[in-house]
């Protein structure tokens, strides 16, 4: 579930984490769709496509269930999965560790490799639009949504922000809300960058998005150089200037 404005967990709010991305399982258990790198699980047996049906021996059939499960196990403390693969079923034992933020979870999946590919349809024009279409000069990518306030409330600044690079930065907008709730909302907050519809939630799970607005820098080569989590557009806009200065 996305979070609005800053990450809001506490430091005082310890959650145990081990790294995998969860999805609905195909033999009755939860499907491991991807394991994030330096996480728990990236130094475990866990691999993605393994399918979790136990924790320290009782079934599990859903995301949340699990998600919860290993959430509330104590940090440091060993637990084994009961994990089938091609058909066969072992035991991998992972030890959870401190959750990070959310901020740093998305930058530590992002920051200095490439942006995760896109095909998203524009909202109010035909056709669609792709990460491939603005190779050759820098991207600006907010993740946002009209019913996010810290979102709407920097969408003047990143306006400035896009008219003092015209020509040389692009900026497009995406959000998993339908095209016409997008429609409305652009013609009420008057947006004149591009906005894209992501019903499907594929990009936004791509780009690991946890918290709205957040905002992703890819330079002209298609790797990403910053990562925003927050209505920071006076950050992003820091990093813009950096990035044409030095491209």
């Amino acid at each position: 579930m996305l979070s609005v404005g800053a990450p809001l967990r506490s430091d005082a709010q310890v959650h145990a984490w081990v790294g995998i991305l969860l999805g609905e399982g195909k033999q009755g258990g939860v499907r491991i769709e991807g394991i994030v790198p330096d996480s728990p699980a990236s130094h475990s047996a866990l691999k993605a496509g393994d399918e979790v049906v136990t924790i320290d021996g009782v079934a599990v059939h859903a995301p949340k269930t699990l998600s919860a499960t290993l959430g509330g196990s104590p940090v440091g403390k060993k637990v084994t999965l009961g994990v089938l693969h091609d058909g066969r079923r072992r035991a991998v034992v992972v030890t959870p560790a401190a959750r990070p933020s959310d901020a740093q979870l998305v930058r530590q999946r992002l920051l200095g490799k490439p942006a995760p590919a896109f095909s998203l349809p524009r909202v109010g024009a035909e056709g669609e639009d792709t990460l491939l279409a603005h190779r050759g000069r820098p991207l600006l990518i907010d993740f946002w949504a009209t019913w996010c306030g810290p979102c709407v409330q920097s969408l003047p600044a990143l306006a400035r922000l896009e008219r003092k690079h015209a020509g040389t930065l692009d900026v497009v907008g995406i959000s998993t809300e339908p095209a016409a709730t997008l429609a409305a909302g652009i013609t009420e907050l008057r947006i004149a960058h591009p906005v894209l519809t992501d019903a499907k939630e594929d990009a936004t799970r791509a780009y690991g998005i946890l918290v709205l607005p957040t905002m992703v820098l890819v330079d002209a080569a298609g790797v990403v150089r910053h990562v925003e989590v927050g209505a920071n557009v006076e950050g992003m806009g820091a990093a813009v200037d950096a990035l044409l200065a030095h491209p």
